[in-house]
């Protein structure tokens, strides 16, 4: 997640705190009523969206 106050974030974590790092994204993991679950979409190929350098 993007747009948050990252000073904010950084602040309330001590090994933040301290300017040794910083935040750049928010990611919340959880789980979905397993009734409200839908299927998975179509995936594309790794060719389609992804190339080795």
């Amino acid at each position: 997640m993007s747009g948050f106050d990252a000073a904010a974030v950084d602040a309330s974590f001590s090994p933040m705190a301290d300017g040794r790092w910083r935040t750049n994204l928010l990611m919340s993991f959880g789980h979905g009523d397993v009734n409200a679950l839908r299927d998975h979409g179509p995936r594309l190929p790794f060719s389609d969206c992804a190339i080795f350098l």
